[in-house]
């Protein structure tokens, strides 16, 4: 089969730059410390794609004058809700994060033989999405608070300028047939990237695309989002080599790579996750235009109550993400979620009860947040957005603000 000829559908808004820190992983001197011995960790399994989220709220946590040190392994998302919902132990070693000026500090510690359980399973998929990769019946005290949205994108090295949109029919014969499907010179078995099947990065893109989370061809398997990133850039063939990962990996990574629009089963025209190739503010994902995105749902045990969990340090943690607990110290969600490049809640238009393809609903409408997401996100605000209150402070914006209209001050702007 060869290549279909389709366009690509964008929306267009002004964006500006926005400068991010990158990760460092040089490990502290000497041997790695236990990671009993961090102050207040709290432990978390699962999702590499959230990766980025999780060490722009862990840093700041870490620099409390009481800091929580946020203690991550990246297996893959029904890897992690499989070691949650069993209470199994955790061990080998896990990843924590500092900060040195603007430089993330990706550093190692060391889990303990046995004993030790992970506090939160972060995953990019529900739980029922897991199959048999997790027990069948969700335990009835493991509650899903499911976090900001993330985006999953398919890559190609950046010097790949001839191949700029993949239609689903197209991914499909890739991921199903391989090399054989000769399709847009993705030619080269070896060049052909994939993860697993616990992989919630996987199981979205495969549902998109009509195949199962584990793919009938032999591909070349990574580990995580951040390996399949530099996989997928460092192949000798520039234009046979494919993947996907996380958005928010992909956004450090634009240097070195190229992301694809896509056009799902029914559409006419191929959308990027953003509203051009160019800006990062996920327009198309917030409106409904780009199917291929999941929550990153945080599961934890709750009480009796069915609503607070059982371990005050997983609450912490999960309040700030979801923006539903403040810290002066940490700062405003949305503000660190968008330039992190995930998107919270309150941005988005559209929702979804399971990660079924083409089962999208509206979102609740307020409080919204969508201004200050473009403006963290993109760096600048969309235009018509009116400022107010102090902005992005925490959650200290004023009722009213001077807002009009029956809008209120939410994060800095009038919504």
């Amino acid at each position: 089969m060869t290549r279909m000829t389709r366009f690509a559908v964008t929306f267009i808004v002004t964006a500006g730059g926005l400068l991010a820190a990158r990760a460092a992983s040089a490990q502290d001197a000497g041997t790695n410390p236990t990671c009993a011995s961090l102050p207040n960790p709290v432990y978390m399994d699962g999702s590499s794609a959230f990766v980025p989220t999780v060490q722009s709220f862990a840093v700041k946590l870490a620099a409390e004058t009481t800091p929580t040190t946020i203690v991550y392994l990246s297996p893959g998302s029904c890897s992690g809700v499989n070691v949650v919902a069993t209470n199994a132990d955790i061990t080998g070693t896990a990843n924590y994060f500092t900060l040195t000026g603007t430089t993330v500090n990706k550093l190692t510690c060391t889990l303990p033989t046995s004993g030790q359980k992970a506090d939160i399973a972060v995953s990019d998929v529900f739980y029922g999405s897991c199959g048999s990769m997790a027990p069948a019946t969700q335990p009835a005290t493991l509650k899903d608070f499911p976090g900001p949205v993330q985006a999953m994108e398919f890559v190609v090295p950046k010097a790949n300028t001839s191949t700029s949109y993949l239609t689903a029919a197209e991914a499909q014969d890739i991921y199903g047939c391989g090399a054989t499907a000769n399709i847009s010179g993705f030619t080269s078995a070896a060049g052909i990237f994939c993860r697993d099947g616990s992989s919630g990065t996987q199981i979205i893109i495969s549902g998109n695309i009509g195949l199962p989370a584990t793919f009938p061809i032999t591909c070349t398997s990574e580990t995580s989002s951040g390996n399949m990133a530099t996989a997928v850039a460092g192949y000798s063939l520039p234009q046979a080599s494919i993947g996907f990962l996380g958005a928010d990996v992909y956004d450090g990574q634009r240097a070195n790579l190229n992301a694809l629009a896509f056009q799902a089963v029914g559409q006419t025209g191929a959308f990027y996750a953003d509203s051009t190739s160019g800006v990062k503010d996920r327009q198309n994902v917030r409106d409904g235009h780009y199917p291929m995105w999941g929550y990153e749902h945080m599961m934890t045990y709750v009480g009796s109550d069915g609503k607070t969990p059982t371990s005050a340090a997983a609450a912490k943690v999960i309040n700030l993400i979801l923006g539903t607990a403040t810290d002066p110290n940490v700062g405003d969600y949305v503000q660190i979620e968008g330039t992190a490049g995930t998107v919270p809640l309150c941005a988005m238009s559209v929702q979804k009860l399971n990660d079924s393809p083409g089962y999208l609903s509206a979102a609740p409408t307020a409080p919204t947040c969508t201004c200050a997401y473009v403006k963290a996100a993109s760096g600048a605000a969309p235009v018509g957005c009116v400022a107010c209150g102090g902005g992005s402070d925490g959650g200290a914006d004023a009722a009213a603000g001077g807002c009009s209209g029956g809008k209120t001050c939410q994060h800095g702007f009038c919504e």
